[in-house]
C-alpha cells in the first residue's frame, strides 16, 4: 500500500509541475499612443496694397494680417482701406485686397456699410451750394447722414489678378459700381458661394493653397472705366490704373464733410455646406446627407472616357480612394462596389467589405473612348439586386456617379441620354438613391444630370474641376471613423 501511495504522490507531483509550466505564455505588446482627432480651422487673413493719386499710400497698406489684431498701419493700430482726411475734387485711389483662407476650402463674403456721411462744418462756400448744411455741433443735431460726400465719391470693385490695375480681361469680374451712398448699404457681396465666385461662374470655394485678389478704385468726382490691355508691367505708378477721374463738376456742397464706412469679410467652410449663399442673413452649415447613417451598399459609377486627361485621372483616383476610406468598409458597416463606363460599361468590383479590393478597382481605371453612362448605371443596378446586396431595410442602396460629360453612347447622343435617364429611374424604382457629381460640365449637361440622373438638386454636386472631387466625395460619405 505504501508503494502505491508513493507512486501516486510522484504522479501527482509531476501533474502539478505540468500545470505550473502552462503559466509561461508567448506574448507581445503593441501600443499606439497619442491618437488624435483634432478640429480643423478656417483663418481668413487680409492684406492691402493702396495708392492715392498714383502714389503708394503707406497708411492704407499692410501685409497679411487679422484685421482686428490692433497692429495696423494707422496711428491707432487700425487697418483702414480709406484714410484720407483732406480730399479734393479729382482725387483718386486704388487698392488691391488679397484674401487667404488658411487650412480649409471656404465660401467667402464681404460687405461695406456706410456709418457716417455728415456735414462736418458749414463753411461759407459750402452754404452757397448746400444751404441746408447744419453744423453737427449745433444743439439737437444728431443726424449723421446729412452730408454730400458719399454721393460724390464713386467706386468700382472687381476680381483682380493682383497687379493693382483694372484690365480688359477683368471686365467680366466687375461686381460693384456706383457712389458710396448707393452701394455701401450693408448688403452682402459674394466673393464665393454655391452660386459662383468673382472669378468663376461655377461654385468654386476659395482654396487655402491660393491667393485671391479684389481690386477697388475710387474717384472724388465722375469715375469712368478705361481698362488697360493686360500686361505684366502695368502699375498705378506708370498708368491711369484702368480708370479716369474727373472732379470738375464737384461743387462745394461736400466741403469738410466726413464719410465713414465699415468693411467686413467672413469665410465659412464649404465642406458639408454645399448650398451656402452669401445673401443668407443667418448662414448655417447644411450638412450633406451621409451615406453612413446606416450600413449602406454603395456602387461607385465612374466615368473613364477619353475626355479625362492623365492628370485628371490621377486626381479622380485619389478622390475615389478618399471616398472609400471615408466609407470605412467592414462586414458590419458599409460595403462598396464599382462599375465604370467609356464606350462600354464594365463591372469592376462586386459589392465587398474589403477596402483593399475597392482601392485596387479604382487604381486600375484606364481612360479612353466615348461616354456610355447607361451601361455604367445598368451594371450598378444589377449588382445592387444580386445576392451580395444586403437587406435594404438595414443596408440601403446608393449609387454615386462621377462624370465630366454628356452621355453619347449608344449613339446617337439623344438616345444615350434617354437610356441613361430611364436607367436612373429604374434604380429609383428599386429603392436606390442616386447621387451625381458633375465635373466641369456645361450648363445644359448640368441641368440634365441634376434633373434626369440625380434624385434631385440636393443629390447633385457640381465640381469646377477634378481637384474639387475629394472634398465633395468625403462630404457625401460623411461616415464616422
Amino acid at each position: 500500500m505504501k508503494r502505491i501511495l508513493a507512486s501516486l504522490l510522484i504522479i501527482s507531483a509531476i501533474g502539478v509541475g505540468a500545470i505550473g509550466a502552462t503559466r509561461a505564455f508567448f506574448s507581445d505588446t503593441e501600443t499606439s499612443k497619442n491618437n488624435i482627432l483634432q478640429a480643423g480651422s478656417i483663418d481668413l487673413k487680409i492684406d492691402n496694397t493702396s495708392y492715392y493719386n498714383g502714389v503708394a499710400s503707406p497708411l492704407t497698406t499692410w501685409t497679411l494680417a487679422d484685421l482686428n489684431d490692433g497692429h495696423g498701419p494707422s496711428p491707432n493700430g487700425a487697418y483702414l482701406f480709406f484714410n484720407f482726411p483732406d480730399l479734393k475734387p479729382g482725387d483718386r485711389g486704388e487698392d488691391t485686397i488679397s484674401l487667404h483662407v488658411n487650412d480649409n476650402k471656404s465660401w467667402a463674403c464681404m460687405n461695406v456699410k456706410l456709418t457716417k456721411n455728415d456735414d462736418n462744418t458749414c463753411t461759407e462756400p459750402e452754404l452757397l451750394d448746400d444751404p441746408t448744411c447744419t453744423d453737427p455741433n449745433a444743439p439737437g443735431n444728431a443726424n449723421l447722414f446729412d452730408g454730400e460726400l458719399a454721393q460724390s465719391v464713386n467706386f468700382i470693385w472687381w476680381g483682380d489678378d493682383g497687379d493693382n490695375v483694372f484690365e480688359t480681361d477683368e471686365q467680366d469680374f466687375l461686381f460693384q459700381e456706383g457712389s458710396a451712398s448707393a452701394i455701401f448699404n450693408g448688403e452682402t457681396w459674394t466673393i464665393a458661394d454655391s452660386n459662383g465666385s468673382l472669378w468663376d461662374e461655377s461654385p468654386t470655394p476659395l482654396d487655402p493653397e491660393k491667393t485671391y485678389y479684389i481690386g477697388k478704385a475710387w474717384c472724388f468726382g465722375n469715375l469712368t472705366k478705361a481698362p488697360l490691355a493686360p500686361s505684366d508691367t502695368n502699375t498705378p505708378l506708370n498708368s491711369n490704373g484702368g480708370f479716369l477721374c474727373d472732379g470738375s463738376l464737384v461743387n462745394n456742397a461736400a466741403q469738410t464733410d466726413v464719410m465713414l464706412a465699415d468693411v467686413s469679410f467672413y469665410a465659412i467652410q464649404s465642406r458639408n455646406n454645399s448650398n451656402f449663399l452669401c445673401g443668407d442673413p443667418n448662414p448655417t452649415p447644411t450638412p450633406t446627407p451621409g451615406l453612413c447613417e446606416k450600413k449602406p451598399d454603395v456602387m461607385l459609377v465612374l466615368d473613364r472616357s477619353g475626355s479625362i486627361s492623365a492628370p485628371e485621372l490621377v486626381t479622380l483616383k485619389n478622390a475615389g480612394n478618399a471616398f472609400i476610406n471615408a466609407l470605412n468598409l467592414s462586414a458590419t458597416t458599409a460595403h462598396s462596389g464599382q462599375s465604370s463606363f467609356a464606350t462600354l460599361g464594365s463591372l469592376d468590383l462586386q459589392l465587398t467589405d474589403d477596402p483593399t479590393a475597392a482601392h485596387n478597382a479604382v487604381n486600375a481605371l484606364v481612360t479612353g473612348g466615348f461616354t456610355n453612362l447607361f451601361q455604367g448605371l445598368s451594371l450598378a443596378d444589377t449588382e445592387l439586386q444580386s445576392v451580395r446586396d444586403r437587406a435594404d431595410g438595414t443596408s440601403p442602396d446608393f449609387v454615386v456617379v462621377i462624370t465630366d460629360g454628356e452621355p453619347n453612347r449608344p449613339a446617337p447622343p439623344a438616345n444615350a441620354q434617354a437610356l441613361a435617364a430611364a436607367e436612373a429611374d429604374d434604380l429609383r424604382a428599386h429603392g436606390v438613391v442616386v447621387y451625381v457629381v458633375g465635373v466641369g460640365v456645361t450648363p445644359a449637361n448640368e441641368t440634365y444630370l441634376k434633373t434626369q440622373i440625380a434624385d434631385d438638386a440636393a443629390h447633385y454636386f457640381p465640381a469646377a474641376n477634378f481637384a474639387d472631387l475629394e472634398d465633395i466625395l468625403e462630404g457625401i460619405a460623411n461616415c464616422p471613423r
